[in-house]
């Protein structure tokens, strides 16, 4: 898995089930500085690498969450 989706699962995993805004993933994502955009791309490596695109959920204008079972 690429550092930049283990970094974005990480954080994740630590609110399942709850919202994490775009701006939290990306200060979340290694290397310093990063556009936006980055969290979008690692967003879409970590999907493909887990095989159900349905685990992380987009939520438009907010960010992202790890989908939690009930």
């Amino acid at each position: 898995m690429p550092p930049a989706a283990v970094a974005l699962l990480r954080v994740l995993i630590r609110r399942p089930g709850h919202v994490v805004s775009r701006a939290e993933l990306l200060r979340a994502l290694p290397g310093g500085r990063h556009k936006p955009h980055a969290v979008d791309s690692a967003i879409s490596r970590l999907r493909a690498t887990i095989g159900d695109p349905r685990l992380v959920q987009t939520v438009v204008k907010r960010g992202y969450r790890l989908t939690a079972d009930d």
